[in-house]
């Protein structure tokens, strides 16, 4: 039988914007909550890494709104891990009604940090749990890295990273960079987000400060990246609408 695993969720109010729009970090919340508690029944959660002195991280999310979700829903999350990489997992998600219908589907691409050094790890030499993967694919193409940036003359809008911004790996939490993109951004009562595409490139801390940029690209869609201090893009992401 294939790697897979279900878990009903109610949606909440907070989980919607004033235009009853489901907010992306409500998306990211609750894929990482149930890619989370996969990991722990394949035997690779976050305790059995840090005894290898390992954690995941997320650097590459995806989703697409199908059909907008509604308040108080009854929802099914899945997710299934792909085959892995030497460095990576392909990891893809649904979000469906209790009926079947597909309101959100999404993928992303996982990696192991050294938890000392913070360099990449090579999964092929850790993992040896289950292998029945599943290959089905939410979308027909990975996605690539995200190459158009706003222009550096654009005016950014600074943030600066909070205490409730992270999580148990000491940096920001990757659905909190949905809010950094979002707010910058800005995008009113005629802004829904079809796709929401994000790249982590440069885990942020608490107290750092990040310059936000916003634009429309050549073809439309908005793109959206975060620099720290020394110009380094610690985030970029590509909207469409």
């Amino acid at each position: 039988m294939d790697i897979s695993l279900e878990h009903a969720y109610e949606l909440r109010i907070c989980d919607f914007d004033r235009y009853g729009r489901i907010q992306p970090a409500s998306v990211l919340d609750i894929f990482q909550e149930i890619a989370t508690v996969q990991a722990e029944d394949m035997g690779i959660g976050r305790a059995a890494m840090l005894d290898k002195g390992l954690f995941w991280v997320v650097v590459r999310m995806k989703y697409e709104v199908v059909r907008q979700p509604h308040l108080h829903q009854r929802v099914i999350a899945r997710t299934w891990p792909h085959s892995m990489t030497r460095l990576s997992f392909m990891r893809d998600y649904s979000l469906c009604s209790e009926s079947g219908e597909l309101l959100v589907k999404a993928t992303s691409e996982w990696v192991v940090v050294d938890v000392q050094n913070r360099t990449f790890a090579s999964i092929a030499d850790f993992y040896d749990g289950p292998t029945d993967f599943c290959e089905e694919r939410s979308f027909e193409r990975k996605p690539k890295k995200i190459l158009s940036l706003p222009p550096a003359d654009v005016e950014p809008s600074t943030i600066v990273v909070r205490y409730t911004d992270v999580d148990m790996n000491g940096h920001a939490n990757n659905a909190k960079y949905a809010n950094y993109v979002v707010d910058a951004m800005d995008p009113g009562q005629d802004g829904a987000i079809r796709t929401f595409h994000i790249d982590y490139r440069h885990e942020v801390v608490q107290g750092q400060e990040l310059h936000v940029r916003t634009a429309v690209a050549d073809d439309g869609a908005i793109v959206c990246s975060g620099t720290d201090t020394q110009g380094n893009v610690c985030f970029a992401c590509r909207i469409e609408r």
